[in-house]
């Protein structure tokens, strides 16, 4: 069927040529090469379902809620315990004095019967009094009991400085005894015994100890 074009042609020539003219020998007809058979695209292969296999369902991912830990609840507080009661303490001798001692300036006792008194009253002046320069320095200060001086009694010189520190009993000096020189130096130092001073130790304005009188033969 496709040699059939060819055939056509040829047959055509020589009815135009005519009878007359012998008609030239059939060119050789080469025939085509056969065109290759088209290629039919292949038919997709039947494809093979494969029937899958059941999964499991995959949870959705939940969101991890945030518990609140526990708050640990205080432990009650143990109950307080009665404090045992104390044992009393014996009270030992107060070393405050019951009463507050009287002070009265020195200017305002006066001297009856050897005993001094406060001025106006009948018993003898028993506290502590001081003593003033007119200048207004302090001159000496201490204390008496039944009107009597008692106790430590102290002087000043007029340029404030101190010039004897005196144990008194009743009335009289009794016991350690120190005095100053006017420049701050310490002079004596000794005790009194039945109004008697004896010293220990003596300095001069300088400070210099001073050798002490030889104790008198008996």
């Amino acid at each position: 069927m496709r040699l059939l074009p060819v055939q056509l042609a040829a047959l055509a020539l020589l009815v135009a040529c005519g009878p007359a003219e012998t008609p030239p020998p059939p060119a050789e007809s080469t025939p085509a090469p056969a065109a290759a058979p088209a290629t039919e695209p292949p038919s997709p292969a039947p494809e093979t379902k494969t029937t899958p296999e059941p999964t499991e369902p995959v949870p959705p991912p939940t969101v991890a809620e945030s518990v609140p830990e526990p708050v640990a609840e205080p432990e009650p507080a143990p109950a307080a315990q009665p404090k045992p009661a104390s044992e009393p303490v014996a009270a030992g001798p107060s070393i405050r004095k019951t009463e507050r001692e009287r002070f009265i300036e020195e200017h305002r006792l006066e001297l009856k019967e050897q005993r001094w008194h406060a001025i106006g009253e009948p018993e003898p002046y028993t506290g502590q009094t001081k003593r003033w320069t007119i200048e207004g320095w302090k001159q000496a200060e201490g204390g008496y009991k039944n009107g009597m001086q008692h106790g430590r009694w102290k002087t000043w010189w007029d340029n404030g400085n101190l010039r004897s520190a005196i144990e008194f009993q009743s009335g009289k000096p009794s016991g350690p005894a120190t005095h100053w020189h006017a420049n701050g130096q310490r002079k004596t130092e000794g005790t009194f015994v039945n109004g008697k001073f004896t010293a220990t130790a003596k300095w001069d304005e300088a400070g210099e100890a001073i050798p002490l009188d030889p104790a008198p033969k008996q």
